[in-house]
């Protein structure tokens, strides 16, 4: 009869340990802050084609928690103007310190007829409106979760940094 009431305490108590884990878990993801977008940069032409432009750039965040991740396979389908240009991906996987800033490179190839379709009339003075929908892998010790990305805003094409 000991041994029962002793195996009932393991069970009660791994079950104590494993809620107590959750509401630890549930109560650090409400503390988690989202990335805060700095800047593009490093725009660059990577290759030259009869049909398409291979283009690279960098997208500079900051990371505001109090944790280190790794941030790979990015993905994301990037309009300009509301202009499908592409889907860009993450070139390499991204170490991320904690309060710190960092960039993920992208590159995508652009049909050269997307640019026909393109208002390039003082593109390089007036804003545009960048937006990238797609989703992004990251984690910390070989745990990596999706995560969505909807990024919108406007920017001056000329202020972005070239390599």
């Amino acid at each position: 009869m000991g041994s029962i009431v002793f195996a009932e305490w393991v069970v009660m108590r791994k079950r104590s340990l494993l809620l107590c884990l959750v509401a630890f878990l549930a109560l650090s993801c409400n503390q988690i802050a989202e990335p805060e977008f700095r800047e593009l940069e490093n725009f660059q032409v990577k290759k030259l084609g009869f049909d398409q432009v291979t283009i690279g750039l960098g997208m500079t965040f900051h990371n505001p928690n109090n944790f280190s991740v790794t941030v790979k396979e990015t993905g994301a389908d990037v309009y300009i103007d509301s202009v499908f240009l592409g889907k860009f991906s993450q070139d390499t996987a991204v170490a991320v310190s904690q309060k710190a800033d960092f960039t993920i490179p992208l590159s995508g190839s652009i049909p050269l007829t997307t640019f026909l379709k393109m208002d390039m009339k003082n593109i390089d003075k007036r804003e545009v409106l960048i937006r990238a929908d797609g989703s992004t892998k990251l984690g910390k010790a070989g745990i990596f979760i999706s995560k969505d990305i909807q990024y919108r805003g406007r920017h001056r094409l000329s202020d972005v940094k070239l390599k």
